[in-house]
């Protein structure tokens, strides 16, 4: 998306909903559903921030069909004026009261604030909806997959090789190759430095609420970091229902969790985000645990804590490399970036201590970045 300007805004946030709405070939988007009755096979086009993407899944036996839609992404999108319009009306209808509900004030103020108001993730209003224009995002779409040079297929599941080698020589090795790859730059990157949103609406029912990211994208990303990143994001999740729900009654629900992101170019990205619908008349309370605890992990992880975060990630780790978009995952990061996080997973996690959790979130801590944006009511 990177690669369009302020014109196509409105365009960018909609396309992978027009585009999956849209047909493929001689059919249109209805008749392609009847086409496909009967297989259990689909394939979307989306674009990301830095990438063009195309995804599918199929039965076995369906694989060719699932080969074949992804083919037609690339070649023959077919334009459904009936299935746009009835979609834009879709978007009319849902937006018609958006602007009075206070959950997406406050979700639209957590993106601006994070984005230090991107027009890039300006919501899709109602108002906004005019600047959609079907032919534009279509183009973009020809534009995008004019050349399949540079695009990277990864195939897992449980095919039989003799049988899917001609198929993806049919359809994906006569993909059109020629063409200049182009390459995208990151543009939405959170705002550094302490930053704090706070505003009042108006609510039938008066809540506050309030949301924290804090974040490094200097520390090295190593497999030890992002396990140590998600078993802080769990511990402290069970901190603040501890403190904040169960012993102040501060809140009607908490959590926290974490996210530890690989990127092109050298990015990483460690985040802690927290979330705390609060009783009004205890936000103070709710909020000052909200960071006590965060600098309190820095000394201190829990070890009842600390181990029942450890046995729930054995087991779910048991469970997900039997799924095929574990694995999806693993080939992307090695292929892309030269990261292995399958490997030694079991033996870093196993080796683990609450020192190490502690060692992490200091040195976490040290980018000083935190964003909170809290809603109140108007009183």
């Amino acid at each position: 998306t990177t690669l369009y300007g302020a014109s196509d805004y409105a365009n960018l946030q909609l396309f992978n909903d027009v585009i999956s709405y849209s047909g493929l070939g001689a059919f249109s988007s209805t008749e392609l559903q009847k086409a496909l009755a009967g297989k259990i096979a689909n394939a979307d086009l989306s674009l990301g921030q830095l990438s063009t993407n195309v995804s599918g899944n199929s039965t076995p036996k369906d694989v060719e069909t699932m080969l074949q839609m992804v083919y037609l992404y690339f070649t023959n999108i077919n334009k459904d004026q009936k299935s746009f319009d009835n979609i834009m009306q879709q978007f009319e209808v849902a937006l018609k009261n958006r602007e009075i509900n206070p959950d997406i004030a406050f979700s639209d103020s957590i993106q601006a604030t994070i984005y230090a108001h991107n027009p890039r993730v300006a919501p899709i209003t109602i108002d906004r909806l005019k600047d959609v224009n079907y032919d534009r995002i279509l183009q973009i779409a020809k534009e995008r997959t004019a050349s399949a040079k540079g695009w990277v297929f990864n195939i897992v599941g449980n095919y039989d090789e003799e049988t899917i080698r001609p198929l993806i020589c049919q359809y994906l090795g006569a993909l059109p190759a020629k063409g200049k790859v182009m390459k995208s730059k990151r543009e939405l990157n959170p705002v550094k430095g302490v930053v704090e949103n706070t505003f009042k609406r108006k609510q039938e029912t008066p809540k506050a609420n309030s949301v924290m990211l804090w974040f490094n994208d200097e520390m090295p990303y190593t497999l030890k970091n992002a396990l140590c990143c998600d078993i802080a994001g769990q511990v402290l999740s069970m901190e603040y229902l501890d403190k904040i729900r169960e012993k102040e009654s501060a809140a009607y629900s908490v959590g926290a969790y974490a996210s530890a992101d690989l990127g092109a170019d050298n990015y990483r990205m460690f985040q802690i985000f927290a979330q705390c619908p609060m009783k009004p008349e205890k936000k103070d309370v709710a909020i000052r645990i909200l960071n006590e605890e965060m600098k309190a992990i820095e000394t201190t992880c829990d070890a009842a804590k600390f181990q029942k975060c450890k046995e729930f990630m054995v087991k779910q780790n048991g469970d997900r490399v039997k799924t095929n978009g574990f694995w999806l995952g693993v080939l992307f990061d090695s292929y892309h970036y030269g990261y292995d996080g399958y490997t030694d997973y079991s033996s870093t996690l196993e080796a683990l201590t609450t020192q190490d959790i502690c060692n992490f979130m200091k040195e976490f801590n040290k980018a000083g970045n935190h964003i909170t944006v809290t809603m109140l009511p108007e009183e």
